[in-house]
């Protein structure tokens, strides 16, 4: 999911929306079918290809709560990609003005618990002090949580290079979550930009 910026946001939705497109073509070129595995939302999907729906709260739900739940369960597991602005805590789903909407980790965590036990589930957010969706609700058995940033920092996302762009290109190249965690971690701490986050 892309979240919360549009096209008014000039040069920050050109970026997210690549970098959104960029882990959408990941997940296919690793065999996903874009029909039946993927559940794509942008806040401007005529925009941004391989969308099918608009980024809302609603649409976040439903893509977890009714569209991955009957599909997932212990032996298929369950990725989630999030991209967007984020205020503490809370993640941008959409941008309304004076009545922005926010998903917490207490929100995603009681939509989780709806799926079929044991399903193994990745969360992957890509977001400024991201690391605080790493907590006591939203962490349980079966799920693997990966932030770009840690608790007190901002992301760098540019046009070519940023958490995502980096872990989705080692993703790309068949390694495992975790090799891909350490390869980035590693890669971002040898770059002044990204030392710290």
């Amino acid at each position: 999911a892309l979240g919360g910026l549009g096209p008014a946001e000039g040069s920050a939705w050109k970026k997210f929306n690549s970098v959104a497109q960029s882990v959408y073509k990941t997940f296919v070129r690793r065999n996903f079918n874009p029909e039946k595995d993927i559940y794509f939302l942008s806040p401007d999907p005529n925009q941004t290809q391989g969308a099918q729906a608009e980024t809302t709260l609603k649409t976040l739900e439903y893509a977890i709560t009714s569209w991955a739940a009957k599909e997932v369960n212990q032996n298929v597991p369950l990725y989630i990609y999030l991209l967007s602005h984020n205020l503490q805590d809370q993640f941008l789903v959409q941008r309304r003005g004076l009545e922005d909407d926010y998903l917490t980790p207490e929100l995603l965590d009681l939509w989780l618990d709806l799926l079929p036990a044991e399903t193994p589930v990745t969360i992957i957010i890509e977001a400024c002090y991201s690391g605080n969706f790493i907590n006591s609700r939203l962490s349980a058995p079966n799920r693997t949580i990966i932030t770009s940033a840690s608790q007190d920092k901002q992301a760098m996302i540019m046009y070519t290079s940023s958490f995502s762009r980096y872990f989705f290109d080692w993703i790309g190249r068949n390694q495992t979550i975790a090799e891909a965690f350490e390869q980035t971690q590693q890669r971002m701490r040898n770059m002044l930009a990204y030392r710290d986050q």
